[in-house]
């Protein structure tokens, strides 16, 4: 049986990718939500995890209710392991969807495969965690999929599935779901025009594959709909868009910097697609240009959106690198793989080892469930820990239900500002890092007194 190489290559370069694999601050909230959903059989409309958002009754959209689920099943299967097997898994779908449906153009140019195989290995590398976004990217890649194919083709059938990919969505992460409906209007606008100038070009499509995307592109609109929250889920992702606070404060919000070197990936990924456009022998299309020119506004605006702008690329970028057949030897295929095998097993080995869901001390859950707090103070990346071990927090990494409410006292608590705080919000306990400035102010405050120091965690409670 004849190997094929360029997916061995690309397949064995991007499943290093795992062995990043982290939990993340918000794992384990959702485990917790997925958990709640299956024992009550029921999907929370407000908040019941934090203290604040219980006494103030926040509305809480449950954007990911179904990925969570998911997420609480895999743990519960999986028990220790869950968390690994669920991001493991999405991510072998992933690598594969990404091949299956381009895979004539991967084989076309080896070389530039291997280079896109490495791009995408440090671009996959930062989210490797267990959480809804990893699905989110798995029905991108069908939907950009089903949208090329009835471009490119008047009988196509593959859009009908459209309005089941936003359906999914809007379930397991409704807060990008839209895309489904965005990316097909975005279609759509490039079909209407004809005009050729100098490498750029558009070709109308037929009216048949017009109406396909005007009604799929409807009924899309309309399936999104149909989730927990109903329309308030449409407007969800533009809502939080717009909210300059979370933008601002959520690091994996932030826009790439050049001060950031992870970030130095994301700039290297824009400036080789920009550069293979330029560089081209090939006559453009103005959807391919669209497409990317899209996923590039979104990648200069957050991070986040940086695999998402990975995804479309792979299916418009090979189009217009130049062919190049190059047959790798096999020695050299062997020493290649035995070099990727040889680094999988010692991350692995290294994956294992520090292999530890615990991001507060066994000592410290154990002291604050004795203690029972009413009203605790909690630095903002410990919340979803302790929703995990069943704490009442004030605040915890679902920022979009606190950010018209406590989430800039949380974020002045915790750098400055503290006595205004302090005095608002009468916390009994304080749990936050023992180095974060606010421990100075609360050691010479007279009001809290230090009764616990353990490992990076500190406790204070508030003085009679």
């Amino acid at each position: 049986m004849k190997i094929n190489k360029t997916f061995v290559i690309f397949f064995c370069i991007l499943l290093l990718g795992i062995f990043s694999f982290g939990f993340g601050n918000d794992y384990y909230w959702h485990t917790k939500v997925g958990e709640y959903i299956v024992s009550n059989l029921k999907i929370p409309y407000h908040d019941i995890f934090s203290w604040f958002g219980i006494e103030n009754n926040l509305y809480w959209i449950s954007q990911e209710w179904l990925s969570e689920v998911i997420i609480y099943l895999f743990d519960s299967i999986f028990k220790s392991f869950g968390p690994f097997m669920f991001t493991f898994i999405n991510y072998i779908f992933i690598i594969l969807l990404l091949y299956y449906f381009n895979k004539e153009r991967l084989n076309k140019n080896i070389i530039y495969t291997f280079i896109w195989a490495l791009v995408g290995l440090l671009i996959f590398s930062s989210v490797m965690l267990p959480r809804p976004h990893m699905l989110s990217y798995i029905l991108l890649i069908f939907t950009i999929f089903v949208l090329y194919d009835n471009f490119n083709n008047e009988d196509s059938k593959k859009i009908y599935f459209l309005p089941v990919i936003s359906l999914i969505w809007s379930n397991v992460h409704g807060g990008s779901a839209n895309l489904s409906y965005i990316l097909c209007f975005l279609f759509l606008t490039c079909a209407l025009f004809e005009f050729k100038f100098n490498k750029l070009f558009s070709n109308k499509i037929t009216k048949k594959q017009i109406q396909k995307f005007v009604i799929f592109g409807i009924i899309s609109i309309f399936t999104i709909l149909i989730n927990p929250h109903g329309v308030k889920m449409l407007f969800y992702p533009y809502v939080n868009m717009a909210d300059g606070l979370m933008l601002s404060s959520i690091e994996e919000w932030a826009s790439p910097s050049l001060n950031n070197p992870n970030d130095f990936i994301v700039f290297i990924m824009m400036i080789l697609i920009v550069l293979i456009l330029v560089i081209t022998n090939k006559k453009i299309k103005l959807v391919d240009l669209i497409i990317l020119g899209f996923f590039i506004i979104l990648g200069f605006k957050s991070v986040r959106f940086a695999p998402l702008l990975y995804i479309a690329s792979t299916f418009i970028i090979f189009n217009y690198v130049k062919n190049y057949k190059f047959e790798v030897p096999n020695l050299l295929f062997v020493i290649l793989i035995a070099l990727i095998i040889l680094m999988g097993g010692m991350l692995s080995y290294k994956l294992v080892n520090n292999y530890n869901k615990t991001i507060i001390p066994n000592e410290i859950i154990t002291y604050i469930k004795d203690k029972k707090p009413k009203s605790m103070f909690n630095y903002y990346n410990y919340g979803g820990y302790l929703i995990y071990n069943d704490i009442k927090v004030f605040i915890d990494g679902r920022a979009d239900m606190y950010s018209k409410y406590n989430l800039n006292d949380a974020i002045l608590l915790q750098n400055y500002g503290y006595d205004r705080i302090l005095l608002a919000y009468d916390f009994d306990m304080i749990v936050i890092p023992k180095n974060l400035g606010m421990t100075e102010h609360l050691n010479k405050s007279g009001n809290y007194i230090l009764k616990k120091i353990i490992e990076d965690t500190a406790i204070y409670e508030k003085t009679s």
